[in-house]
Order: structure tokens, then C-alpha cells, then sequence
């Protein structure tokens, strides 16, 4: 039979990957979303196409995230993270170079999409390969920096490249888009030559049907035990609460004209700005996770966030509001996102199916983010309050999330069996 990757007990002389290269090689999928987040509506818009035209593009160009579960499993099959993560990268790389060589995609939206698509479904399952060597490849005790350094390059990269990717096209053309983001891909993706990843799974002698059988269970079998554990159906709810969402980083750029902010205002908050402070927000988030209970840290940051989100709903609605409001969310959020990756890092450490224990997770927290965006945008009809409302429902529902936290655990606490008396 297979012999899972927990078997194996770490040696005194095994390397452990150092938590900032998790940054590092995050970069290509900050390349791949912020292409798609940023600089393709941007370009689209400036050639005519409608809103609802483009949101269905994205809509679809970004499903991948979604279904990725369906083939993430196979990347548990065998010790070779590292070569899903290379190959990958080296697709995403390509993608990206195809996109941006491709001349008036506005007229050939059906290659365009499936250009988009197959990038996304490359950075996503890079990104996927990357978590299972975060897990398996980094220290107990490291677990939360790792989270934070890898979102610091997730949410920097996606809010910084996506901005440079339209500076670069409005100075240059597109094609030098392709190239930059295509070299800072690669480059950036030689760094998983410096993580050592475990010989992990070994067959006993027999048939490779039989063999390759027996690891397929064992990953079926790792992933709905921790399901359905106690502690895997507590962090199931947890994910799907609305925490630490900070779903308002997705409606920020178009709530700009409710606070009168001149549009080179929002490419430099929403781009350079958001980047910079999610990242460090993600640091600050990671290095907390190693320090206290990861569970109350991610519980922690949702309040941050909220309570940013209560700031900026009682202040003037002005451009000085926008700015600070923006930013000290996007820290706030970068923070809680770190803290969820530490949380979750925590549980998926061990066992035969980290990477699809780890997306699962992931997906469900995706969902959580997705419908209270669609919650907050539904809020600026309250009363005719716009923007103002969508802001101060984010931080409502926040603390409404962190309600439930305490409930969950309180009920738990209170069925925790107690020992019999001697």
C-alpha cells in the first residue's frame, strides 16, 4: 500500500522552507488575477464593450477558482508539488504573453475568454501546489508567518501588477505587458527550486494499479475524515461566517463617485496603495498567528476590519475618506486573510490529502467572501444611502460573523465531555 506523507517523521537534518519565499513565488498568481481584476475591464471598457458584457467575461474567466477542486486532488497523488507549481507557472507565464499578443480581443472575445480561462486555471492550480508545500514544507511554528508572507505576495502582487499592467499599456502597448508580467512570473517562480520537498508518498512492491488505488483512497479517505470531524465541520462554519470576507475590496472603485474622487486618485489608491498595505497588513496578520490562538487571531482581524468599516461609514463622505478608509481597510483585510491562512495551515499539515484539504477550505471561504459582497452592493439601496449603507452593512454583518464564532465555540465548550470521577 501508499504510505501517506505524515508517516514519515521529520529528521534533524530536514531543510524547512523559509516562510518569505512563500511571498516570492505567489507572485505569479497576483500576476494572473490582477491581469484579469484590473487591466482587462480597464482596456475593455476604453474599447466600448458594455459592463454587463465584461462581467460575464470575468464571471467566466474566473470560474476556475471554483471548480479547481474536481483536479486538485491529483496533485496529492504523488511527491511532486513542485513540478505542478513549475509547469504551471510556465503556462501562466505563456497565457499571459498569448493575451496580451492577442490584437483587438474586443472582436475575438470568444479566444480572449479561453486565453483568460486557461491562465486562471494554471495560476489557480499553481497556487493550490504551492499551499500543499506550505503545509508539508514549513514548521509548526512557522505556520502563521508562512500564511502571512504568502498573502502579503498575494494581495500585493494582485493590487500592485494590475496596476502596472495599465501604466504599462497606456506608456508602452500591451505586448510589453506580456512581456514584463511574463519575465516577473518566471522570475519569480525560480524560487521553488529552493524548497525541499519530502520524498513523501512510496509504494510497497506490488501491481502500480494496486498501488496507485490504495493513494487514491487514502486522499479520499484523509479528506471527508477531516470533514467530518469535529474540528473539521467547526472550521467549515467558520469559513462560511462572514469574518474577515473584507468583501468591500471588491466594490472600492466603484463607490469612488459617491465620495468625489478623481479617477488617477482611485488607479493609485486601488493599484500601489491596497497593495501595499494588504501586504503589510498580511505580515502583520501572519506574525500574530504564531503568537496567539489562530482561531482567536482570525476572529481578531474580522474585528479590525469591521471596525474599519464602521470608521469610514460615520465619516464625511469625502475623498480624504476614501483614502484612508480604503487603505486601513486593505490593511485590515490583508491581516485577517494571513490569519486565515495560518488557521487553516494549522489543520491541514498532515495526512495524505493537504493540498485538497486545504482548497476545500479555501473554496468554502471563497463562497463566504462572495455572497457578502453581493450582500454589501445589495445595502446601497437602504434608504438611498449608497455607498455610506454598503459600508456600514460590511462592518454589521462582520461582527454579526464573529457573533457566531463565539456562539459555535460556547456550544462546543459546552458539550466538551467531562472526566468521570475515579
Amino acid at each position: 500500500m501508499i504510505e501517506s506523507e505524515a508517516v514519515a517523521p521529520a529528521t534533524t537534518e530536514e531543510r524547512w522552507s523559509w516562510p518569505p519565499l512563500f511571498g516570492l513565488l505567489e507572485i505569479q498568481f497576483g500576476a494572473a488575477v490582477g491581469f484579469l481584476q484590473t487591466a482587462v475591464p480597464y482596456w475593455l471598457a476604453r474599447e466600448g464593450m458594455p459592463l454587463a458584457e465584461i462581467g460575464l467575461l470575468s464571471g467566466t474567466a474566473f470560474s476556475p477558482h471554483a471548480w479547481k477542486l474536481l483536479w486538485v486532488p491529483l496533485i496529492d497523488l504523488g511527491p511532486w508539488r513542485r513540478v505542478w507549481y513549475g509547469v504551471c507557472t510556465l503556462l501562466t507565464a505563456l497565457f499571459l504573453l498569448a493575451c496580451a499578443f492577442l490584437d483587438e480581443p474586443s472582436k475575438h472575445l470568444g479566444l480572449y475568454t479561453l486565453l483568460l480561462t486557461g491562465m486562471q486555471a494554471t495560476a489557480s492550480t499553481a497556487h493550490a501546489a504551492l499551499n500543499g508545500l506550505m503545509a508539508t514544507t514549513t514548521r509548526l511554528e512557522d505556520k502563521g508567518r508562512t500564511g502571512g508572507w504568502q498573502m502579503a505576495g498575494n494581495v500585493g502582487a494582485t493590487s500592485i501588477l494590475g496596476a502596472l499592467c495599465i501604466w504599462l499599456a497606456s506608456s508602452f502597448s500591451r505586448q510589453v505587458v506580456g512581456v514584463v508580467m511574463a519575465v516577473l512570473v518566471l522570475g519569480s517562480g525560480v524560487g521553488i527550486f529552493f524548497i525541499v520537498e519530502r520524498a513523501g508518498a512510496r509504494a510497497e512492491p506490488g501491481p502500480l494499479l494496486r498501488a496507485a488505488w490504495e493513494r487514491v483512497k487514502g486522499i479520499v479517505m484523509d479528506l471527508l475524515r477531516t470533514a467530518f470531524s469535529r474540528e473539521g465541520l467547526v472550521m467549515l462554519v467558520l469559513c462560511l461566517l462572514p469574518v474577515s470576507c473584507g468583501a468591500l475590496t471588491n466594490l472600492f472603485s466603484a463607490m469612488a463617485g459617491d465620495y468625489q474622487v478623481p479617477e488617477h486618485v482611485v488607479e493609485l489608491v486601488n493599484g500601489l496603495g491596497m497593495g501595499v498595505t494588504g501586504a503589510l497588513g498580511s505580515l502583520l496578520g501572519g506574525w500574530l498567528s504564531d503568537r496567539v490562538n489562530r482561531k482567536l487571531n482570525y476572529a481578531l482581524m474580522g474585528g479590525l476590519t469591521g471596525l474599519c468599516a464602521f470608521a469610514m461609514a460615520a465619516a464625511p463622505m469625502t475623498p480624504t475618506t476614501y483614502i484612508w478608509g480604503t487603505l486601513a481597510y486593505s490593511f485590515a483585510n490583508g491581516a485577517g486573510y494571513a490569519a486565515f491562512a495560518g488557521m487553516v495551515l494549522d489543520m491541514v499539515s498532515e495526512g495524505a490529502a493537504v493540498t485538497t484539504k486545504y482548497t476545500l477550505f479555501v473554496a468554502t471561504s471563497n463562497f463566504a467572501i462572495s455572497y457578502v459582497t453581493a450582500l454589501d452592493g445589495h445595502a446601497s439601496g437602504f434608504r438611498g444611502l449608497g455607498a455610506r449603507a454598503s459600508v456600514a452593512f460590511d462592518g454589521l454583518i462582520t461582527f454579526a460573523g464573529i457573533l457566531g464564532v463565539g456562539l459555535l465555540f460556547l456550544f462546543f465548550l459546552r458539550r466538551k465531555p467531562q472526566p468521570t470521577a475515579a
